[in-house]
């Protein structure tokens, strides 16, 4: 074709290259088209020379091509000539595709020509494209979680910062990347974090990686505050880096302060509560005991003269200053018994309650209480005098309020829902008996101290602290205790006790 260039030796040495070549004149007319160019662009040579450039190249390309061209014969200034870049191509079939171009300027047998490399990088171009998909959907991932998450390399620099990492240390993204992260740390921490990462590079030693630990923070506006940090070890693209889980804790440890200033508060209480504990115990009884004695010498002194109403009054008085000190010992001992220390140790509760029964039935109605277990109950770890209580209120209550010719217990163990949980319990204990039952509105009731429900004469009249016992008892073993009841039909009171060793 008149105006081409053929030069056999040139197009051979072209066709072994993986890269596609075009060679054109000063007027952008196609002179060689090699085999990679064919693979790229679909053309045949002989479909493409003679042909302006501009037919591999979609708008805005085509027009500017010309004016390249034009502008470097003007002025011999290059615009692209000697350089790369990054251009859209088109494809005999129209397809569009990015592609690297790079030209040079070459005389050959005096005539100037232009040789374009040329490389599809379509999959470059969609590799990047997955890559920056990626870190968009790992940044927003990392951006939707509460806590701060930041990544640096071996030396400390920064390379990501999240969104609530910005939040906790007021710094945005672009004012820490690439920055070390000593700055977000006070002294002694930022002097150590040096150290650690040098130590940890000599010798592999782990101090930190893979455990959590608390320490002190640095914001941007000078803040120190405590803060919970996590690190873990990565590598990326066969990089060394460090993924820090970051979670300000000051309001935690504000809740923990607080916490505390209660303890000690009620320390200073529970020491008030002892003084007051010995008070009525000896200030209080006291005058009882001198009521009383003096009711007992005037009875004895002026027996003919107060007759029998003065001598029934006088006893009557007595009684009372009892009972008043009764209460006062229940009282008191209420009050020690959610605070003193446990004494654990490994119980058979077969023994336990055998001794219960022996100590408990009295031997007068012995034949007219039948105490029964269904099967062997299992040894606990427990307070063996506080859980012998805890049985022995709950049995003599079984014996008390019961007005059946034989009164019935049962002691046993089962695994249910616990109702006041909403959980399986494995292991629940009973006590179950025919007395006259309890209606289901005082369920609540029964367990408070002094409560009593029934009218009973002064012979068997009790405290009312019984059920309060047990009910505390119970507690202290991290257990609860509930009941089923039917008026006339008997009761069972279900507890669960779960105090480990």
């Amino acid at each position: 074709m008149v105006g081409t260039f053929h030069s056999p030796e040139l197009e051979i040495v072209m066709d072994t290259v993986l890269d596609g070549f075009i060679i054109i004149d000063e007027q952008g007319v196609i002179q060689s088209f090699n085999k990679a160019a064919v693979k790229i662009f679909g053309y045949e040579p002989a479909e493409v020379r003679g042909q302006n450039v501009k037919m591999l190249m979609p708008d805005p390309y085509q027009d500017e091509h010309d004016q390249y061209l034009v502008n470097y014969r003007e002025t011999g200034q290059p615009k692209i000539i000697g350089t790369g870049r990054e251009i859209i191509a088109k494809r005999k079939d129209g397809s569009c595709f990015p592609m690297e171009l790079a030209v040079n300027e070459m005389k050959l047998e005096g005539q100037r020509l232009f040789l374009g490399t040329i490389r599809d990088i379509s999959e470059r171009k969609s590799a990047e494209q997955s890559i920056r998909y990626y870190l968009e959907y790992i940044e927003t991932m990392m951006n939707t979680v509460l806590d701060g998450l930041i990544t640096i390399d071996s030396e400390g620099t920064i390379h990501s910062f999240n969104l609530a990492a910005e939040t906790i240390f007021g710094y945005s993204k672009a004012q820490v990347v690439g920055q070390n992260v000593r700055m977000l740390m006070p002294e002694p921490y930022q002097s150590e974090h040096d150290t650690y990462l040098h130590h940890y590079h000599q010798t592999g030693e782990k101090k930190i990686i893979g455990l959590g630990r608390e320490i002190k923070a640095l914001k941007r506006d000078g803040t120190v505050f405590p803060m919970e940090l996590g690190v873990n070890e990565m590598v990326v693209q066969g990089k060394k880096m460090f993924v820090g889980t970051i979670r300000d804790i000051s309001e935690r440890k504000a809740a923990e302060r607080e916490i505390q200033e209660y303890i000690n508060k009620l320390k200073i209480s529970n020491q008030e509560l002892d003084q007051f504990a010995y008070i009525a115990s000896h200030d209080l009884k006291e005058p009882l005991r001198g009521l009383a004695n003096n009711a007992m010498f005037l009875q004895e002194d002026y027996e003919e003269t107060l007759g029998d109403d003065g001598k029934k009054r006088l006893g009557r008085i007595r009684f009372l200053c009892g009972r008043m000190e009764q209460l006062v010992d229940s009282l008191l001992y209420y009050s020690r018994l959610g605070r003193q220390e446990l004494a654990i140790e490994v119980a058979d509760l077969n023994t336990l309650v055998a001794k219960v029964k022996e100590l408990t039935v009295p031997e007068e109605i012995g034949e007219h209480v039948v105490l029964s277990l269904p099967a062997k109950l299992p040894q606990i770890t427990c307070d063996v005098p506080k859980v012998t209580e805890l049985f022995r209120n709950l049995i003599s209550n079984a014996i008390k309020y019961n007005h059946s010719a034989v009164k019935h217990i049962e002691v046993g163990a089962t695994q249910a829902i616990n109702p006041l949980t909403g959980t399986f319990e494995p292991l629940i204990f009973y006590v179950k008996d025919n007395g006259i039952g309890i209606e289901s509105r005082f369920f609540e009731d029964i367990f408070r101290i002094f409560k009593r429900l029934n009218e009973e004469d002064d012979s068997v009249r009790g405290t009312g602290v019984g059920l309060t016992y047990v009910k505390k008892i119970v507690e202290r073993h991290n257990g609860h205790v509930w009941l089923e009841s039917t008026p006339g039909s008997g009761s069972c009171f279900y507890f669960t006790l779960k105090l480990e060793r």
